[in-house]
């Protein structure tokens, strides 16, 4: 069964095609799913991922539509978050800033050398991605660059809680992609952090992460005050 992020990857494909250029818009979801061959309901997530990587835009009783490159987005990348009925944005990246600044400080206790090696990996990833215009393969690299810390941190309840809210946070990262000014500001955030991480210190580490989530939470138009920091 395909992925959701191999289906988003065949719709970005053949939006760079120019495929559906005429028309400026996707077919309807029946059509393009039975093209596709997959169901309406991973069709939608796919959609709802180039949404927030500022591809598409929906129109509710219009359709899903093709954003042009050079397009004025009047709604911003906030328009672009999608579960903002259930979480604040700005409060998705404070728990981020807390999560993600502790599973960082506790990997660069434990980190190896191939577990640095690991990490910039993905980073080299994110360059490659870049240098094609590949949001959703700039995107998946992103995940796997946090996930790996929190992997290499090494505690089950961190992982636990970060895979609770994986859905909300790997939102919150693509929006960040959604300004094409802004997609390589992550990759070299991702090098201090690696950085910090290898020196072995918590507190330089929790710094770098702390510094990349408020650029992140920046790169969507929200000014992030850590409380106590």
């Amino acid at each position: 069964m395909k992925t959701v992020e191999q289906i988003a990857h065949q719709l970005q494909s053949r939006l760079r095609r120019n495929e559906w250029a005429r028309s400026g818009k996707l077919p309807g979801q029946r059509q393009l799913a039975d093209e596709l061959g997959v169901s309406r309901a991973s069709l939608r997530e796919a959609v709802a991922m180039l949404e927030s990587l500022g591809l598409l835009r929906s129109e509710p009783g219009r359709g899903v539509f093709i954003v042009r490159l050079g397009e004025k987005r009047s709604r911003g990348a906030r328009g672009h978050w999608r579960v903002n009925s259930r979480y604040a944005l700005r409060d998705v990246y404070l728990v981020r800033n807390a999560l993600e600044e502790l599973a960082a400080a506790m990997a660069a206790g434990v980190v190896t050398a191939a577990g640095v090696a690991r990490l910039r990996a993905t980073i080299r990833r994110m360059e490659t991605a870049a240098d094609a215009g590949d949001l959703v393969a700039m995107a998946e690299a992103d995940n796997a660059f946090h996930s790996g810390i929190v992997e290499i941190a090494g505690s089950p309840i961190l992982h636990d809680l970060a895979d609770s809210i994986s859905d909300v946070v790997d939102k919150s990262r693509q929006i960040a992609f959604s300004d094409p000014a802004r997609v390589r500001e992550p990759i070299s955030e991702h090098a201090r952090i690696v950085d910090a991480m290898a020196t072995g210190s918590p507190a330089a580490v929790r710094k770098a992460m702390r510094a990349h989530i408020r650029n992140a939470a920046g790169r969507v138009g929200i000014v992030l005050d850590v409380p106590g920091v």
